[in-house]
């Protein structure tokens, strides 16, 4: 499947390592430069406002996607490419799956981790079959991922769950894992 339109699953604060914002700019810019369309969710501060206006600046396409109590709040980036308003969260989502040809998830809280284990599980259950990449800027995903494998090991997931998911620490590490991504469905959703 060709990849056109990237998903970016991030923070709305910036967090206090100033490398995340950093390689946040170099993605969005990445984004522009390879002609891949940017889907986030139409923040204007922390990470999810850098991604944006990085990809903006390099004469990228964005498309944000936001709840309107966000609006309410102030919190949207209104100058994007597209500007779509949802009801709910949960519709927000939505949206980003049927748009997205693959995710990547930058370093954020709670609402961050939220979005990529939604998608994650949606994957293993053959909702969708698009690639999904953890940017695991300088380690911060490492105790998630040990957690996940944890999961593994004590039978609460296949193993080939952690097929599902791309561990990437750089950019060519995650377009290359989108480059050969298979999605293998595990034993249990195939018997």
């Amino acid at each position: 499947m060709a990849i056109h339109n990237i998903c970016v699953f991030c923070g709305a604060n910036s967090g206090l390592n100033p490398n995340f914002a950093t390689k946040t700019a170099e993605l969005g810019a990445y984004l522009a430069e390879n002609d891949y369309q940017l889907i986030y969710g139409g923040g204007n501060r922390g990470l999810m406002g850098d991604v944006a206006k990085a990809t903006l600046a390099a004469d990228g396409r964005v498309i944000g996607i936001i709840p309107r109590f966000l609006v309410d709040r102030g919190l949207a980036l209104k100058s994007v490419t597209t500007f779509v308003e949802t009801t709910t969260m949960s519709d927000r989502k939505e949206k980003m799956l049927h748009l997205a040809d693959a995710f990547i998830v930058l370093p954020g809280g709670f609402g961050t981790f939220e979005e990529f284990m939604q998608m994650l599980s949606w994957s293993q259950m053959d909702i969708h079959q698009k690639p999904i990449a953890l940017y695991n800027i300088d380690g911060f995903y490492d105790p998630m991922v040990a957690m996940m494998k944890m999961a593994t090991k004590e039978g609460f997931a296949p193993v080939e769950n952690l097929d599902l998911f791309i561990d990437g620490h750089d950019l060519p590490e995650i377009f290359t894992g989108f480059e050969n991504y298979q999605h293998i469905l595990p034993p249990k959703y195939t018997n």
